[in-house]
């Protein structure tokens, strides 16, 4: 029982020492913009600075990690939104087209598709590819090339974005790894897709 008190008795001291130790924290220094929460009025939006540099006038910078869709280098003014009837990026970066004008090609995994065909049976059993799915982490990625752009990859700015000189809110430590000598500039996502996949 003295144990009980005295270890009771420690617990108090150390709860009423950390409480009086610690500084309240206002709710808005929590946040990186460092504003009311509760209303906008405070809030503005950081001046980011696109590049403006013409179509292949434009320092390229790596991607950030591999595979990670590159940044457009030059600037979007005219060429987007792009909607169902006009993609301006097309012009310049079909595989046909690019080596001509000096721009960088669509790669090859944009002109495949990596959706199964599903068919659930009449029993309920879910089939993709003819594989019954019991757990879809062990079923690959089929890659069905297509003689044309996949639908899904015609809106460029879906994962590509416009390079800005802007300072990060936070700063970033990650060091990515290339496992080709050209990941920094080039993309190797369907010789890397299926890996680790049974």
């Amino acid at each position: 029982m003295k144990k009980l008190l005295i270890g009771l008795s420690v617990l108090v001291v150390m709860t009423i020492v950390g409480c009086a130790t610690n500084p309240t924290v206002s709710e808005n220094s929590l946040g990186l913009r460092k504003t009311n929460i509760y209303t906008e009025n405070d809030t503005t939006v950081q001046k980011i600075d696109y590049t403006k540099a013409a179509p292949g006038e434009a320092k390229v910078y790596e991607r950030s990690f591999e595979n990670a869709p590159p940044l457009i280098p030059h600037s979007v003014e005219g060429l987007l939104p792009i909607t169902k009837n006009n993609n301006s990026c097309l012009g310049c970066h079909m595989p046909e087209i690019a080596p001509s004008v000096g721009a960088v090609a669509i790669p090859e995994s944009h002109f495949v598709s990596f959706r199964p065909k599903t068919k659930i049976e009449a029993n309920g059993t879910e089939l993709k590819d003819g594989i019954v799915v019991v757990n879809t982490a062990n079923i690959p990625a089929p890659i069905d090339k297509l003689h044309k752009l996949n639908d899904a990859r015609f809106n460029c700015s879906q994962c590509h974005v416009p390079q800005a000189n802007i300072k990060p809110l936070v700063k970033n430590n990650f060091v990515p790894e290339f496992t080709s000598k050209d990941g920094k500039h080039k993309s190797n996502l369907l010789d890397v897709l299926n890996e680790g996949v049974k």
